[in-house]
């Protein structure tokens, strides 16, 4: 087993479930009445497989082999944990791991099918997503072949890039919501529910101070809780600024502000241990103009990317992933100068690595998904919405009973 996230309290896993819940309030706020009580059963059945195909295939190939570069090897179904003192890592891996599918559902919201969200779901539980964390937290090549230099304490590259770019991408595969970008919108697509979407956002920023802090050490978790505190809140004033600058609706306000906030913690995710507080307050700003950047890019190439997963959690996760190359005060550049060079290539070269992965991977789930017909829904139950049919075991299915009432 090598450098294994560890959990040094309970707590830490706890916060990250209560970002798990917080993703799923965000996700039930934005979805229009029709939708939000099927997916409370989705996202639980979702987080169940997820926990079984982690137990019995992604742990091992995430954390199984410390001699290999690539993917682990060993403790299929959690053979061996208790010997080698290995369930230890399986609570925060796992939970993260299902941070990252309900990252993908934000952005997917409204238009897949029921089966569609078990199955991408497994996928990225087996074999995925457990690669790269192998490649990164687990020791593989990223870490040691590049003498244990890449730094994604934070979870930039393994969790927000990663979640981010196979959000994007089936978002673009599964396309808009019939009616998104008409000339005329016969069917609002407003915020619902607009206490659940900002107590979401509140309990999805414990999530990301869970990730983050697993793998600090406790001389350092205060500094990091500072950095990421001004990081967020100076993003959160500037996306206020700038997003409701020519648009300002009350959506608007909401998604600067919240989601504003959780791309500055993203952004500074994994550098908030070992950075200074000025410049998390100017990586704030930087923070803030690029989540910004990110929403205003997937409306104007027409990505219905629902609750602006791109904005919030991949484009600061790309510059959260290369920053600690700059910025670390042992060993980015500004610092340590030039000779450090090297843990900046790490970082580039993981960033990109976990980038393409994740939009291969993407392409081929949904597209195959897609190609099969069991990826999208119709369009008649994309504009009534599911409020008037049952979850089967085959997925959505007319409800005789509510037809009867």
């Amino acid at each position: 087993m090598v450098d294994c996230p560890t959990t040094r309290s309970p707590i830490v896993d706890i916060t990250i479930f209560l970002g798990l819940i917080g993703l799923t309030l965000m996700e039930f706020g934005a979805s229009r009445s029709g939708f939000g009580p099927h997916l409370l059963v989705k996202n639980f059945v979702q987080f169940s497989v997820a926990i079984i195909s982690y137990w019995l295939i992604g742990f091992a190939f995430s954390f199984g082999d410390p001699d290999s570069q690539f993917i682990g090897e060993e403790q299929f179904g959690g053979d061996e944990w208790i010997e080698k003192n290995s369930f230890r890592c399986f609570s925060y891996s796992a939970l993260v791991g299902i941070f990252v599918i309900y990252i993908v559902n934000c952005a997917l919201l409204e238009r897949l099918k029921y089966n569609a969200s078990i199955v991408f779901s497994i996928c990225l539980m087996i074999f995925i997503w457990p690669v790269v964390v192998a490649w990164t937290w687990g020791g593989g090549w990223l870490k040691d072949a590049m003498d244990g230099h890449i730094i994604d304490l934070g979870g930039s590259i393994t969790v927000y890039t990663f979640a981010g770019a196979f959000a994007l991408v089936g978002a673009l595969i599964i396309g808009p919501r019939e009616g998104r970008f008409s000339n005329i919108e016969t069917v609002p697509f407003r915020m619902v529910n607009h206490e659940c979407y900002i107590i979401g956002s509140m309990l999805t920023i414990l999530g990301v101070f869970g990730i983050g802090f697993a793998q600090r050490t406790p001389d350092n978790y205060g500094y990091a809780l500072a950095n990421m505190w001004i990081c967020g809140s100076v993003s959160c004033i500037t996306s206020l600024k700038v997003l409701t600058a020519f648009s300002p609706t009350l959506q608007r306000h909401y998604t600067a502000v919240y989601q504003g906030f959780i791309a500055g913690m993203v952004f500074i995710s994994s550098s908030a241990h070992n950075t200074t507080a000025w410049e998390s307050g100017l990586h704030g700003l930087m923070a803030g103009a690029v989540f910004c950047l990110g929403v205003k890019f997937v409306e104007w190439i027409k990505v219905d990317d629902a609750l602006n997963i791109t904005g919030t959690f991949l484009v600061p996760g790309i510059f959260g992933g290369i920053l600690p190359g700059f910025i670390d005060d042992d060993y980015g550049v500004y610092w340590a100068g030039w000779e450090s060079g090297q843990v900046l290539g790490t970082q580039v070269v993981g960033t990109i690595t976990i980038f393409l992965w994740a939009i291969f991977w993407s392409f081929l789930v949904f597209g195959i998904l897609r190609i099969l017909g069991y990826l999208t829904l119709s369009k008649g139950l994309q504009s009534s919405g599911l409020s008037k049919t049952a979850i089967t075991q085959k997925g959505y299915a007319p409800s005789v009973w509510l037809n009867l009432s």
